[in-house]
């Protein structure tokens, strides 16, 4: 009898040999700021290229070890007005693009600040609506 995590771990392998991309959350395209607090306690500007409720996926001009776990901030656009959201992430994977001086850097939020989870969720809501009309 095939265990259940072991039945999940095979199905991930599979789809893995296959080509087959098995995410948990559905993921949309954008390019806007986010703002990485960095261990010096400086923020660093990076670019987001697509979000998820469950992580985001940057470009920055340095990697980030794989694990290590940073707070950042990022403003939603919403018709006229911007709402800020705030969370703690953790590096899922950091890769360099291409030959240029630029790195992927893709995070699995953690921990939300202040409800603003809540605008992350309306966002996406939003956004998915859109792509339905």
């Amino acid at each position: 009898m095939i265990k259940p995590n072991e039945y999940l771990e095979r199905q991930a392998a599979r789809g893995a040999r296959e080509g087959h991309e098995r995410r948990m959350h559905v993921r949309y395209r954008i390019n806007m700021p986010v703002y990485i607090k960095l261990s010096s306690g400086e923020l660093a500007k990076a670019t987001a290229v697509d979000i998820s409720s469950g992580g985001i996926y940057i470009e920055y001009g340095a990697s980030a070890d794989e694990g290590k776990i940073f707070e950042m901030m990022f403003d939603l656009s919403f018709d006229s007005e911007f709402q800020r959201v705030y969370v703690k992430a953790r590096v899922v994977r950091s890769f360099v693009i291409g030959n240029r001086d630029v790195y992927g850097i893709a995070f699995s939020f953690l921990e939300f600040a202040r409800d603003t989870d809540k605008v992350l969720k309306k966002f996406l809501e939003l956004r998915s609506l859109k792509q339905l009309t």
